[in-house]
């Protein structure tokens, strides 16, 4: 009797502990798929932030079936207050998301991986076919208007080329 209690105690442990892991972040390093879109700046706490939270909203309002997932090449711990409020301004709630460090699975699964202004590593000669690179985003810091309207039309833009090709 003791062993079983001892053994459903261990079980009750364990999934606990899965529970609070999966709970941590919105965005699991892992959730990259055929249907998802990397977007990759060099912090993963502003400009990939940013697309992101506007394709997920112009891809569900188009019904598309692709999702964007955001991405650092050397993460910061959190997102910076301004850029929350400034997309919470916009009514996109991104108070969950933290910074994540951008794999090689996010980009070996995903269906496009954009560079914001960041180069992506060597190493990872498999993303050369996915890839659009926009260099050309105004800092965030510095401007956080002008960064969010040159992201925005751009993300249009790659919504607009994705809803055409899902036609064909």
């Amino acid at each position: 009797m003791k062993s079983a209690l001892r053994i459903l105690a261990g079980i009750a442990a364990m999934s606990l502990a899965v529970i609070a892991a999966s709970a941590q972040s919105a965005q699991p390093k892992s959730d990259a798929n055929s249907s998802t879109v990397v977007f990759v700046c060099e912090h993963g706490a502003a400009k990939s932030v940013i697309a992101a939270a506007y394709f997920n909203r112009l891809a569900t309002e188009r019904g598309l079936p692709f999702r964007a997932v955001s991405r650092g090449t050397k993460p910061d711990e959190t997102i910076p207050a301004g850029v929350r409020a400034g997309l919470a301004s916009d009514g996109l709630d991104v108070s969950t998301w933290r910074p994540t460090a951008v794999s090689d699975q996010d980009i070996r699964q995903a269906a496009q991986v954009v560079s914001l202004a960041t180069d992506l590593p060597a190493r990872k000669p498999f993303v050369k076919t996915k890839l659009l690179e926009w260099n050309d985003i105004p800092s965030v810091s510095e401007n956080y208007e002008a960064a969010r309207a040159a992201i925005v039309v751009q993300v249009k833009q790659l919504v607009e080329n994705l809803s055409k090709a899902e036609k064909k």
